[in-house]
């Protein structure tokens, strides 16, 4: 199997169980080796009360792509740690990338 087909694989068995990342909306747009890459669109129950997005939910979309990355190789790994600096404030609607 080449590398590009465990990449795909590993981000199929992955998502069959991923409530979580499903649960939020989230999609799988590429899966490569050591490379993922995930969107998810701001809903109204993702907001703070400064009516952004909670940065809990733009964390978890950044580790859930980490997590199809680090698992692309079919070696089932979790993460140690994790940074995410958050640039600009998300909004209702805003598509975001990771």
């Amino acid at each position: 199997m080449t590398a590009e087909a465990t990449a795909r694989r590993a981000a199929a068995a992955m998502w069959e169980g991923d409530a979580a990342s499903q649960g939020l909306g989230m999609e799988v747009l590429q899966a490569h080796p050591g490379r993922a890459v995930l969107a998810m669109t701001i809903r109204a129950d993702m907001l703070n009360g400064h009516q952004i997005a909670h940065g809990g939910f733009i964390f978890t979309l950044a580790d859930s792509a980490f997590a199809y990355a680090c698992n692309s190789h079919g070696i089932t790994t979790v993460a140690a740690q994790c940074q995410v600096t958050f640039l600009r404030p998300a909004r209702l609607g805003d598509r975001l990338v990771a």
